[in-house]
């Protein structure tokens, strides 16, 4: 069914409702300010609390072969696999002009303005460090950063948040070597970063260009160092460290501390989030690290009550730490109405996906065909990566008008 995005109308209304239950936080972003962290929680350029509320923008920048139109196997195939078989047929020039047309469609000004109009005032921009780089030695695909298809693409989006109202969060997903051993991160099976110096000094080198590029823009909400660290579980290998060990913390505690002083040394504007790996109290004092402007983050892939207890542990340690608190993914539509019970900033995951099977992960969902990036021939790929795979074509998922609606009733 071909959904016409300006006529959408019912979750937008239903979820302008949920946002609207907690007082004094507005949905819009009148003064557009660099926001900050003040007594567990951000605030604009006036001092008055604001709630970031809003999805992410999973499978854009960064895919991921479960939930988009690309035929490699679930845990058995990362994006990574699918640039270098590119990369194995096609001209660097031919592989770039697959990436946007890839790009240019799975997300189009139509979805920022939609996104908009259904009430929220942020998205999280999943990202990996090959939009922008050839290598894990830091080559960058283009040296002037004004032609580099990743900053170019961030670019965009930036504007598109400014023309709609709403802020951005950069979020790091795939970092050199892999932050982790899940596909998510880009890379299957990896995980060298925290041991890989080279791959820290790539990824450092990264954020302090895009701090240096932002560092005056205040529609970037926030700098998210790096998605789901250590998200190891059902892995095994060198270096599938236990995430429920203080190893695993220390170690990305490590790698976050490197990035968050590197980025301060250009850019002492923006918040700076930091994610537990799942649950902040394996995240250090803030205080003890020289850390400032901060936002602790949680992903919460639970049932309503395990939601609740961890959003709760997380409401408290933002009051006794002063950052802020978010939950960047999360798909039980029962945590809209935890989140903002707690003062809770939040992006559900996500947007848009490929997968009917997969529960209350997306808010629309499509099923084109999928590119064989082995066997298509390059004109098959731009077809198949073209218009089909914009939203217009998806369905909404009726479940998110009714579990809002359970919310709001």
């Amino acid at each position: 069914m071909r959904i016409d995005l300006k006529k959408i109308k019912r979750v937008g209304i239903l979820m302008v409702m949920t946002a609207l239950m907690v007082s004094g936080c507005g949905i819009g972003n009148q003064n557009k300010q660099f926001l900050k962290v003040s007594d567990g929680q951000l605030v604009d350029g006036k001092g008055e609390s604001i709630v970031l509320r809003g999805v992410n923008l999973g499978g854009w920048m960064i895919q991921e072969s479960w939930m988009c139109p690309v035929n490699g196997e679930d845990r058995k195939w990362a994006n990574l696999d699918t640039l270098e078989l590119l990369e194995s047929r096609f001209t660097d020039e031919e592989v770039q002009k697959l990436l946007d047309t890839y790009q240019d469609n799975w997300i189009t000004e139509a979805d920022i303005e939609n996104i908009a109009n259904l009430g929220c005032n942020v998205v999280r921009v999943p990202f990996w460090y090959r939009n922008f780089m050839k290598d894990e030695q830091g080559t960058w695909i283009t040296e002037d950063l004004e032609d580099n298809p990743g900053v170019k693409r961030l670019d965009w989006i930036i504007d598109m948040a400014e023309k709609y109202d709403m802020y951005v969060i950069l979020d790091m997903h795939g970092c050199p070597g892999g932050q982790s051993m899940d596909h998510c991160c880009g890379t299957l099976c990896e995980n060298r970063l925290y041991t890989d110096e080279q791959c820290q000094q790539t990824m450092e080198t990264l954020w302090v260009a895009l701090a240096e590029r932002y560092c005056d823009n205040a529609t970037v909400a926030a700098y998210d160092i790096m998605n789901e660290p250590q998200n190891n579980g059902g892995y095994e290998g060198i270096n599938s460290y236990d995430p429920w060990e203080s190893t695993s913390w220390e170690l990305s505690n490590e790698v976050y501390d490197r990035m968050v002083k590197a980025i301060r040394t250009v850019d002492t504007n923006h918040v700076i989030t930091v994610e537990g790996i799942w649950r902040v109290s394996n995240l250090p004092d803030p205080a003890q690290m020289g850390w400032t402007n901060m936002m602790y983050q949680l992903h919460l892939y639970d049932d309503e009550d395990g939601f609740r207890t961890w959003a709760a542990d997380l409401a408290v340690k933002a009051k006794e730490y002063d950052v802020a608190a978010y939950v960047g993914e999360f798909q039980n539509m029962a945590g809209l109405g935890i989140c903002n019970e707690y003062g809770i900033s939040w992006t559900t995951w996500t947007y848009k996906g490929t997968n009917k099977d997969v529960g209350t992960f997306f808010w629309y969902y499509g099923e084109p065909e999928k590119a064989d990036c082995a066997n298509d021939s390059y004109e098959e790929l731009l077809r198949k990566w073209g218009e089909p795979i914009r939203t217009e074509w998806f369905e909404e998922k009726e479940y998110i008008t009714e579990l809002i609606a359970l919310k709001t009733g």
